[in-house]
């Protein structure tokens, strides 16, 4: 098969028209927002690679590459050939020994998740997206703050660290995030950490602490709802976390159909 990096779809609306009608085979990145796919070219970290074997189209594929992090993540992921993903792991192996790769995909796609189960790549549990763009919650959130310094060292202390966004690289890109925290008597009680520069903001991670006051989470929900104002609010969730979709749906956040996903990752030797 052969492997080229590209700069132009224009020679592959059809193959990319096709796998995005077809449920077992589109991608959830363009379904979302098809911009995943065709702003790739202008984004600097960002590149796009075909596979075709005897001049047909079988994967298209578009890919983060942080070298400073050592991290690769798939942006985009079409195909319907277990082998072309296949080789495309493998260039992407070859000039990247050591990074770490992250995966967004379709679940029902097994050309992509055979070849990450035969390279023992760890999975998570499929996921579903919500989407809130209707009224903030009426409720209090006398108890939320934006971030300040004076509260770095208990953010970082409580944050998530088993994740790519932990509280260092959040607060190094301010630009981009906004922080806010459920505060009481001096202790955070919880975070919330939400995008806050695009036309749809994302929530990354919403954390309580177990023994908070009832109401926390809701409460951090609603003031990051009225800080986005009339920008929609996206949350991806475990399909089988029932407290946690009780929770956005209580909110105002609604299932996006046909936009489910899984995440997988594994370190290249």
């Amino acid at each position: 098969m052969l492997i080229q990096k590209i700069r132009s779809f224009e020679k592959y609306e059809d193959f990319i028209g096709e796998l995005a009608a077809d449920s077992s085979f589109s991608d959830p990145h363009f379904t979302f927002d098809k911009d995943n796919l065709y702003g790739s070219s202008k984004r600097r970290d960002e590149s796009a690679f075909v596979v075709s074997e005897n001049g047909k189209t079988e994967g298209l594929f578009v890919w983060l590459v942080l070298p400073e992090d050592q991290y690769i993540e798939m942006i985009i992921g079409l195909t319907h050939n277990e082998e072309a993903f296949s080789e495309m792991l493998s260039y992407m192996e070859k000039n990247y020994r050591g990074f770490q790769m992250d995966f967004v995909f379709n679940p029902l796609n097994t050309a992509v998740s055979r070849p990450l189960k035969a390279r023992g790549a760890a999975f998570d549990p499929e996921q579903q997206k919500m989407m809130q763009d209707g009224a903030v919650p009426k409720i209090s959130t006398d108890q939320i703050e934006l971030f300040s310094e004076k509260w770095a060292r208990q953010y970082c202390e409580f944050h998530n660290k088993e994740t790519y966004w932990t509280a260092e690289r959040v607060l190094a890109d301010r630009d981009n995030f906004r922080v806010l925290l459920a505060v009481k008597e001096g202790q955070v009680q919880g975070y919330l950490d939400v995008t806050c520069s695009h036309e749809v903001n994302e929530i990354y991670d919403l954390f309580v602490n177990p023994e908070a006051a009832q109401g926390c989470g809701a409460a951090l929900l609603a003031k990051a709802i009225e800080l986005n104002g009339s920008h929609p609010l996206l949350v991806v969730v475990d399909v089988d976390a029932g407290e946690e979709i009780e929770l956005y749906t209580a909110a105002g956040f609604r299932r996006m159909e046909g936009q489910n996903s899984v995440a997988a990752s594994y370190r290249i030797p």
